[in-house]
Formats: structure tokens, C-alpha cells, sequence
């Protein structure tokens, strides 16, 4: 990623803003070695035979894979923060499109997860999501939406199917967060638990404000119990956060005990 913000930097005129790494060493990502082997390649030219094909790449794959893919099908690259939104956008401004998203497996099935149950809402709500779609728009969406299916990063692969079973055993009345790079398993839980103020889905941003949000609307002597499903890189940041959203409450979070729980050992 470091590579990418640096080129985005150096195209929009920051070239003088320096961009530090942690280690001079190669930091190597599974995601991004699926999408420089050579079957990514010959799924984006079987998808460039497809009229008004559009690639949508992720983020964490390496500047080689974009510039590769765009040489072959017209591609965008997206966050988890915005791809959602990019993608409605795309289908909205391009006439019969069809969308090829890739590398990630989990993020692609989990997408194809999150419109259908958008194409399932009344158009009001989808119009919060995005303001030119319907319920007919979003289903017509499904059958032009395509992911690859053989790339996996191996953090987030933890999260399977006993991890899940052991928080319904364990943590079943936590609140439920999940990145959407997070096996299915582990999404459908969140994605069930957001529809009743238990849970959220989304970005590591979505996740923060959520974990934020629970810390401010707890009352003295409440215990809330969160399970973070996502890389355990995230722990600090939002015990952080926790921390400063209850010093900054009125009562300066006074036996009120957020516990981040992180179910991957």
C-alpha cells in the first residue's frame, strides 16, 4: 500500500511528502500475490471479452498488478472504506456495465452479500446508501457483478467456521464487528447483528466509530463486550479510542468497561 499512496502523492502534486514504511525489508501479503499470479490475468482477459467490463482492484495488491489490469480491462482501485459506494456509482454512470472485483475472495462473495440484501431494503434506504439507486436497480446489479475466486488473505482466513461457532457459544450476547475481508461465516453473524444495533460491517474506519459510538452511549456501570472481526493490528488504535471517548464523557466513563474481545488465538 505504501506504494500506492506514494503514486497517488507524487499525481496529485505531493511529491514532496514523504511516506515511511516500518521495515526496509519486503513486507510480502497473500492478497497481493494472488493478484500477480497467472491466473488473475487470464480472469481479467476473459472478463475484457465482456462489453463495458470494468475492473475494480483493492487496494492492497502491488502498483505492477494495477497497471497490469488496466492494460487489460479499464480498472479502479478501491478501499474498503469506499468500495461499496464506488461500485453503485460505476453501475449508475456506465450503461450496462459489468463489474470484475478482485483479488479478494471473502470481500467479493461479502459484497455480492451486502447488495443483495440492499436490493431487499424499500428504495428510501437504499437512497441513503446511494441516492440514484432502487430496489430493481440494485437487483439488476447481481448478475453483472463478478469476483475472483482464488485469492485469500491469510489474516483474515482465521475467522472461520469455528471461530464463529465458538463466539456464538461464548460471546453470543457481544456486540459482533466484521471487516469485509472476513470469511462469510463471520460477516453473516455481524451483518445479522447490525440489523439490531448489535453490530457493524465495513471498514476498519466503520469498525473505530462503531466501538466509539458503544463507548458513548454506555451508562455507569454497563460492561460492553465487542468482538473485533478483524487483524489484530486494529486493538490498539481502538483501545485508544475507547480510552479518550469515555475521559471525554461527562462522568469520565465511571465503571463503565468496554471489553475488546479479539477471537482469533
Amino acid at each position: 500500500m505504501s506504494e500506492s499512496v506514494k503514486a497517488n502523492l507524487n499525481a496529485s502534486g505531493f511529491g514532496n511528502v514523504p511516506v515511511y514504511r516500518l521495515s526496509e525489508r519486503e513486507i510480502g501479503c497473500s492478497l497481493a500475490s494472488a493478484a500477480e499470479k497467472r491466473e488473475y490475468e487470464l480472469w481479467l482477459k476473459n472478463g475484457s471479452k465482456t462489453k463495458n467490463s470494468l475492473h475494480v482492484v483493492y487496494i492492497n495488491t502491488s502498483l505492477v498488478t494495477k497497471a497490469m489490469s488496466h492494460s487489460i480491462i479499464p480498472t479502479i482501485t478501491c478501499t474498503s472504506s469506499n468500495v461499496i459506494k464506488t461500485i453503485l456509482q460505476a453501475f449508475h454512470q456506465v450503461p450496462d456495465l459489468t463489474v470484475w472485483y478482485g483479488p479478494d475472495t471473502y470481500m467479493g462473495q461479502n459484497l455480492h452479500t451486502m447488495l443483495q440484501r440492499l436490493s431487499e431494503l424499500p428504495d428510501e434506504k437504499i437512497k441513503s446508501v446511494h441516492p440514484f439507486h432502487t430496489a430493481k436497480s440494485v437487483k439488476s446489479i447481481l448478475p453483472k457483478f463478478n469476483y475472483f475466486k482464488q485469492g485469500n488473505c491469510i489474516v483474515h482466513h482465521m475467522f472461520g467456521d469455528s471461530v464463529v461457532e465458538k463466539i456464538k457459544r461464548c460471546y453470543a450476547n457481544a456486540f459482533h464487528t466484521a471487516h469485509l475481508e472476513v470469511p462469510g461465516e463471520m460477516f453473516e453473524l455481524a451483518i445479522e447483528a447490525s440489523h439490531h444495533n448489535k453490530g457493524v460491517i465495513g471498514s476498519t474506519s466503520d469498525i473505530l466509530r462503531f466501538v466509539e459510538r458503544k463507548a458513548k452511549e454506555a451508562k455507569i456501570g454497563d460492561k460492553v463486550p465487542i468482538v473485533l472481526g478483524t487483524e489484530s493490528g486494529m486493538i490498539t488504535s481502538i483501545v485508544s479510542a475507547v480510552q479518550k471517548t469515555l475521559k471525554s464523557r461527562s462522568d469520565f466513563g465511571k465503571n463503565v468497561e468496554v471489553e475488546i474481545i479479539f477471537p482469533v488465538s
